[in-house]
């Protein structure tokens, strides 16, 4: 990463709607966790993000999430624990909220809500499950948004090396509740990622779903995420099934 580059990370991260997003915070030091599953892998940080700094989603060795970061009210959540199961099957971000705006006349203090986030590897696809429990006595109004990319670089462009040409990215296709970023490499062969959720988004963008989830006291909900070459409809029950198969298969 050039001098430049580092310079505009450290202020800030804009999409293609103009917002202007956090940059990730800095990595030095920090381990990274690593999930498996045939020709496909994923490299993210404990908190569960990819950031492009030779992380990411990899499928055939090419990269297809460049970038995939999930913020709480446009604020990164406070890190309590991560691990990857023994089994090398599942990989579990446990994280809890900054203070965030008021619902009514109550504000929610920071760490009233648990966030679980965990995701595996199943025949290519990326399946992902954000569990939110309110631990408070009052109802929260959670504003939640997801930061994604795709580049379509391979492992050689990853680690460092530069092309002379690459092909076209095309802006990405938003559906109801999906959006595909699609690559047309110099081979002519077209290649797309595609990330569908649960819920239908507040907001959806080429680079951007925003939700906004509405937490009970003492209530939980989860909004399940999938990234994989085609449009899916992400639910509990594909969840528990993909994750005993991945499990079973190892």
């Amino acid at each position: 990463m050039t001098p430049e580059e580092s310079a505009q990370r450290a202020t800030a991260v804009v999409d293609d709607s103009q917002d202007v997003w956090p940059a990730p915070p800095a990595r030095a030091g920090q381990r990274l966790y690593v999930l498996k599953e045939g020709d496909t892998f994923i490299v993210a940080d404990a908190v569960g993000d990819v950031t492009g700094e030779g992380d990411g989603l990899f499928h055939n060795d090419t990269r297809l999430l460049s970038s995939f970061r999930l913020l709480i009210n446009g604020a990164h959540p406070a890190l309590l624990s991560s691990a990857v199961t023994q089994d090398n099957a599942l990989f579990t971000a446990n994280l809890t909220n900054r203070p965030l705006p008021p619902l009514g006349e109550v504000s929610a203090p920071e760490g009233v809500i648990h966030i679980e986030r965990r995701r595996f590897l199943w025949d290519g696809r990326l399946y992902e499950r954000l569990r939110l429990t309110n631990y408070s006595d009052f109802g929260i109004r959670l504003p939640l948004q997801l930061l994604f990319d795709a580049d379509f670089r391979d492992m050689f462009e990853v680690r460092g090396q530069t092309r002379s040409r690459r092909g076209n990215l095309e802006t990405g296709r938003i559906g109801g509740r999906s959006v595909a970023i699609r690559y047309e490499g110099l081979d002519q062969v077209q290649r797309e990622v595609v990330l569908s959720f649960s819920h239908d988004p507040r907001r959806l963008s080429a680079r951007l779903a925003e939700f906004e989830m509405l937490l009970d006291p003492r209530e939980h909900s989860a909004l399940y995420v999938e990234v994989g070459d085609v449009p899916s409809q992400p639910s509990r029950e594909r969840w528990r099934a993909g994750a005993a198969r991945a499990r079973w298969s190892l």
